[in-house]
């Protein structure tokens, strides 16, 4: 078989509004505005410069059914980059953007394929020879059942067989499920490679045969996608091997960091560590734009200034005027506050009252924790409880007894001054 590669996105969100920023910027708001616009750029851009054979787009082209003209016009012109190019493009909807949503009456490019709301199967020759073929559909509502497209299955005799999908793969607390599948039921379509979209996060399901992968979204939408996004430059050898290399598109990143204060002392401690977390999250945006949330939580005596009017306001700005003067530019969401007074935990350990005997029994369950393990291993003998759970490891066990511990100092400490 003909080497071949393409690339495999999704979840472009073209013309996405970018809900829940406040208080943005001028500048910054049209940094934000374009982001979508610039990511599709960049992955038009890579495809080129890697001259792939085609494109594969799974579905929430859009970020609405009522699409935008403006939306549509720069997808258009985008594959007619890449049809000039000699490289094909093959494009479902999905939720976000089914095809009973309004849609101008353009002229696509010759090379460009949108699957319609019925499983079609579309060949592609590489090079004279018949390669490929690509099995998609379309979402026709943003409602569909949960049979919708089933019946994907290795046709032919094309040797290396794509199935196109916006779908759940299992449960995702964080995605409503839509067109849900298992491993077992995309594995039975015998097909080489499932480029699936809905789920923003790149992740690779499966490395073998089949290989099943998300390829996440271009662009981070909001302070719950943070860092890298991007799409999945896909090579095939002539053994139909699959290598797949995550490759990142995002104009702009999304951070969300944590300062701890316990080992602050004053305000100058603490406006370097602020600072310093901000170099670092320049340094990670790799020369594009960033927007940061920082959380400042802990146990320390900076909490009462911290409780003190218009100090966090102050902060915040500070930090807004010194990102956006820096190169790249560097927009602070918001500084969230989580912390308690400073508490002198070994003379609490030692008082006599109940928390003291509480944070006693949980020190020597620090210092001992085989015996804590061996102890809740018996809730584990239950069959019906090992089915859903492992027992901890000693490790495990520390980190959950240092949750502990902040749980019951927050609750069994009355908070100074308040």
């Amino acid at each position: 078989m003909r080497p071949f590669s393409f690339i495999h996105t999704a979840d472009l969100h073209l013309d996405s509004p970018f809900t829940g920023l406040r208080q943005v910027d001028s500048a910054v708001a049209t940094m934000i505005k374009d982001a979508t616009f610039r990511a599709f750029d960049n992955v038009v851009d890579l495809a080129l410069r890697q001259k792939v054979d085609f494109l594969l787009v799974a579905g929430d082209v859009y970020d609405a059914s009522d699409r935008s003209l403006r939306a549509q016009l720069k997808f258009a012109d985008s594959l007619a980059r890449l049809a000039e190019a000699g490289v094909r493009s093959f494009v479902c909807h999905g939720n976000h953007d089914p095809l009973d949503g309004w849609s101008a009456s353009l002229r696509w490019p010759e090379g460009v394929h949108i699957f319609g709301s019925n499983l079609e199967s579309i060949p592609l020759a590489l090079g004279g020879e018949e390669v490929v073929v690509v099995h998609g559909i379309s979402y026709p509502a943003s409602q569909i059942d949960e049979d919708f497209g089933k019946g994907f299955h290795r046709q032919g005799s094309y040797p290396f067989q794509i199935g196109l999908f916006h779908c759940s793969l299992g449960r995702d607390p964080a995605h409503e499920t839509y067109a849900p599948r298992t491993m077992e039921e995309l594995a039975a379509a015998d097909l080489d490679y499932w480029a699936l979209g809905h789920v923003h996060t790149q992740r690779v399901l499966k490395d073998g045969h089949p290989f099943i992968a998300y390829s996440g979204n271009t662009q981070g939408l909001h302070i719950r996608e943070v860092g890298p996004r991007g799409c999945l430059l896909v090579q095939v050898d002539g053994q139909g091997t699959v290598n797949a290399c995550f490759e990142p598109t995002d104009a702009v990143r999304w951070f969300s960091e944590n300062i701890q204060i316990n080992d602050l002392e004053t305000e100058a401690d603490l406006i370097e560590a602020l600072e310093k977390v901000c170099d670092e999250i320049r340094n990670d945006a790799e020369g594009r734009p960033a927007i940061a949330r920082i959380t400042i939580a802990g146990r320390g005596v900076l909490h009462q200034t911290l409780r003190r009017s218009q100090v966090v306001a102050d902060l915040t700005e500070h930090l807004r005027e010194t990102g956006l003067e820096s190169a790249p530019p560097l927009w602070i969401e918001g500084i969230q506050v989580h912390t308690r007074s400073y508490i002198d935990l070994d003379a609490r350990r030692n008082s006599a009252d109940f928390l003291g005997e509480v944070l006693r029994l949980i020190e020597n369950s620090r210092q001992n924790p085989e015996g804590l393990q061996e102890m809740i291993g018996e809730l584990y003998h239950d069959r019906r409880v090992r089915r859903f759970l492992e027992i901890p490891t000693e490790e495990e066990l520390v980190e959950i007894l240092a949750e502990v511990e902040s749980m019951c100092l927050d609750e069994l400490v009355a908070e100074e001054n308040e």
